[in-house]
Protein backbone atom coordinates (compact mmCIF):
# COMPACT_ATOMS: atom_id res chain seq x y z
CA UNK A 1 0.00 0.00 0.00
CA UNK A 2 2.92 2.33 0.70
CA UNK A 3 4.05 2.16 -2.92
CA UNK A 4 0.56 2.93 -4.15
CA UNK A 5 0.27 5.95 -1.85
CA UNK A 6 3.67 7.22 -2.95
CA UNK A 7 2.69 6.94 -6.64
CA UNK A 8 -0.66 8.58 -5.93
CA UNK A 9 1.04 11.47 -4.08
CA UNK A 10 3.58 11.80 -6.89
CA UNK A 11 0.82 12.00 -9.50
CA UNK A 12 -1.03 14.53 -7.36
CA UNK A 13 2.11 16.70 -7.09
CA UNK A 14 2.71 16.46 -10.85
CA UNK A 15 -0.91 17.43 -11.50
CA UNK A 16 -0.61 20.40 -9.13
CA UNK A 17 2.61 21.53 -10.80
CA UNK A 18 0.98 21.25 -14.25
CA UNK A 19 -2.12 23.17 -13.09
CA UNK A 20 0.05 25.83 -11.44
CA UNK A 21 2.12 26.18 -14.62
CA UNK A 22 -1.01 26.50 -16.78
CA UNK A 23 -2.51 29.11 -14.42
CA UNK A 24 0.77 31.06 -14.28
CA UNK A 25 1.12 30.97 -18.08
CA UNK A 26 -2.48 32.15 -18.44
CA UNK A 27 -1.94 35.01 -15.99
CA UNK A 28 1.23 36.13 -17.76
CA UNK A 29 -0.53 35.88 -21.14
CA UNK A 30 -3.53 37.89 -19.96
CA UNK A 31 -1.27 40.47 -18.36
CA UNK A 32 0.71 40.88 -21.57
CA UNK A 33 -2.49 41.15 -23.61
CA UNK A 34 -3.87 43.75 -21.21
CA UNK A 35 -0.66 45.73 -21.32
CA UNK A 36 -0.71 45.66 -25.13
CA UNK A 37 -4.32 46.87 -25.25
CA UNK A 38 -3.56 49.65 -22.76
CA UNK A 39 -0.38 50.75 -24.54
CA UNK A 40 -1.95 50.77 -28.00
CA UNK A 41 -5.35 52.29 -27.22
CA UNK A 42 -6.42 55.67 -28.51
CA UNK A 43 -6.21 58.06 -25.56
CA UNK A 44 -9.50 59.97 -25.75
CA UNK A 45 -7.88 63.25 -24.64
CA UNK A 46 -5.25 63.25 -27.40
CA UNK A 47 -5.70 63.87 -31.11
CA UNK A 48 -4.85 60.84 -33.28
CA UNK A 49 -1.53 60.88 -35.11
CA UNK A 50 -3.13 61.03 -38.59
CA UNK A 51 -5.07 64.15 -37.60
CA UNK A 52 -2.11 65.51 -35.62
CA UNK A 53 0.22 65.45 -38.64
CA UNK A 54 -2.12 67.68 -40.66
CA UNK A 55 -3.04 69.83 -37.66
CA UNK A 56 0.57 70.46 -36.65
CA UNK A 57 1.56 71.52 -40.18
CA UNK A 58 -1.50 73.74 -40.56
CA UNK A 59 -0.89 75.19 -37.11
CA UNK A 60 2.73 76.07 -37.86
CA UNK A 61 1.57 77.95 -40.95
CA UNK A 62 -1.15 79.70 -38.91
CA UNK A 63 1.29 80.68 -36.15
CA UNK A 64 3.67 82.24 -38.69
CA UNK A 65 0.80 84.13 -40.35
CA UNK A 66 -0.49 85.39 -37.00
CA UNK A 67 2.96 86.71 -36.11
CA UNK A 68 3.42 88.31 -39.53
CA UNK A 69 0.03 90.03 -39.38
CA UNK A 70 0.31 91.44 -35.86
CA UNK A 71 -0.36 95.15 -35.49
CA UNK A 72 2.21 97.20 -33.57
CA UNK A 73 1.10 98.13 -30.03
CA UNK A 74 0.42 101.80 -30.88
CA UNK A 75 -1.24 101.12 -34.25
CA UNK A 76 -4.35 103.08 -35.17
CA UNK A 77 -7.72 101.42 -34.63
CA UNK A 78 -8.23 100.53 -38.30
CA UNK A 79 -4.85 98.78 -38.41
CA UNK A 80 -5.70 96.81 -35.27
CA UNK A 81 -9.08 95.80 -36.69
CA UNK A 82 -7.45 94.74 -39.97
CA UNK A 83 -4.79 92.78 -38.08
CA UNK A 84 -7.43 90.92 -36.06
CA UNK A 85 -9.27 90.06 -39.27
CA UNK A 86 -6.11 88.86 -40.98
CA UNK A 87 -5.10 86.75 -38.00
CA UNK A 88 -8.61 85.29 -37.78
CA UNK A 89 -8.39 84.38 -41.46
CA UNK A 90 -5.17 82.46 -40.73
CA UNK A 91 -6.94 80.53 -37.97
CA UNK A 92 -9.91 79.81 -40.25
CA UNK A 93 -7.53 78.47 -42.90
CA UNK A 94 -5.94 76.14 -40.35
CA UNK A 95 -9.36 74.90 -39.21
CA UNK A 96 -10.44 74.34 -42.83
CA UNK A 97 -7.29 72.33 -43.56
CA UNK A 98 -7.94 70.04 -40.61
CA UNK A 99 -11.64 69.76 -41.47
CA UNK A 100 -10.48 68.75 -44.96
CA UNK A 101 -9.72 65.32 -43.49
CA UNK A 102 -13.47 64.71 -43.60
CA UNK A 103 -16.22 64.37 -41.04
CA UNK A 104 -15.89 60.59 -40.80
CA UNK A 105 -12.18 60.74 -39.94
CA UNK A 106 -12.64 63.57 -37.44
CA UNK A 107 -15.63 61.92 -35.74
CA UNK A 108 -13.44 58.88 -35.01
CA UNK A 109 -11.06 61.13 -33.04
CA UNK A 110 -12.77 62.40 -29.90
CA UNK A 111 -10.90 65.64 -29.14
CA UNK A 112 -10.63 66.87 -32.75
CA UNK A 113 -14.17 68.19 -32.99
CA UNK A 114 -13.97 70.09 -29.69
CA UNK A 115 -10.50 71.41 -30.58
CA UNK A 116 -11.77 72.80 -33.89
CA UNK A 117 -14.88 74.32 -32.26
CA UNK A 118 -12.66 75.97 -29.65
CA UNK A 119 -10.60 77.64 -32.42
CA UNK A 120 -13.82 78.82 -34.10
CA UNK A 121 -15.12 80.15 -30.79
CA UNK A 122 -11.88 82.07 -30.22
CA UNK A 123 -12.23 83.63 -33.68
CA UNK A 124 -15.84 84.64 -32.95
CA UNK A 125 -14.86 86.36 -29.68
CA UNK A 126 -12.01 88.16 -31.44
CA UNK A 127 -14.39 89.25 -34.24
CA UNK A 128 -16.77 90.75 -31.69
CA UNK A 129 -13.85 92.60 -30.13
CA UNK A 130 -12.84 93.97 -33.55
CA UNK A 131 -16.43 95.05 -34.29
CA UNK A 132 -16.72 96.85 -30.96
CA UNK A 133 -13.32 98.51 -31.48
CA UNK A 134 -14.26 99.60 -35.00
CA UNK A 135 -17.63 101.00 -33.84
CA UNK A 136 -16.01 103.07 -31.10
CA UNK A 137 -17.47 100.97 -28.30
CA UNK A 138 -15.38 99.80 -25.36
CA UNK A 139 -14.16 96.40 -26.57
CA UNK A 140 -13.85 93.59 -24.08
CA UNK A 141 -11.96 90.39 -24.61
CA UNK A 142 -11.92 87.35 -22.37
CA UNK A 143 -10.94 83.84 -23.28
CA UNK A 144 -14.14 81.78 -23.27
CA UNK A 145 -14.51 79.18 -20.53
CA UNK A 146 -16.01 75.70 -20.61
CA UNK A 147 -16.76 74.09 -17.26
CA UNK A 148 -14.65 76.78 -15.57
CA UNK A 149 -11.61 76.08 -17.75
CA UNK A 150 -10.32 78.50 -20.42
CA UNK A 151 -10.73 76.94 -23.85
CA UNK A 152 -7.10 77.77 -24.54
CA UNK A 153 -6.09 75.25 -21.86
CA UNK A 154 -8.05 72.57 -23.69
CA UNK A 155 -6.70 73.72 -27.05
CA UNK A 156 -3.11 73.47 -25.82
CA UNK A 157 -3.60 70.09 -24.15
CA UNK A 158 -4.50 67.64 -26.95
CA UNK A 159 -1.05 66.26 -27.71
CA UNK A 160 -0.16 68.63 -30.55
CA UNK A 161 2.80 70.94 -31.06
CA UNK A 162 0.14 73.59 -31.68
CA UNK A 163 -0.10 76.14 -28.91
CA UNK A 164 -2.44 79.12 -29.10
CA UNK A 165 -0.25 82.07 -30.08
CA UNK A 166 -0.22 84.72 -27.32
CA UNK A 167 -0.77 87.32 -30.05
CA UNK A 168 -4.30 85.95 -30.49
CA UNK A 169 -5.05 86.61 -26.83
CA UNK A 170 -3.43 90.02 -26.30
CA UNK A 171 -5.74 92.44 -28.10
CA UNK A 172 -4.69 95.66 -26.34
Amino acid sequence: MGDLDARHNRRRRIALVVVAAVVATGCVGLSCAGLWVYASHDPPELIDSEVADIADRACATMQAAVAARAAPPNAPIDAKVRSIGDQNAAVRTMVAQVRGLGDERLEDDLPSAAWLVDWETLVEVREQYAQDLSAGREPRFAVPMVDGVPITDRMNDVGLDCQVPPLLLDLR
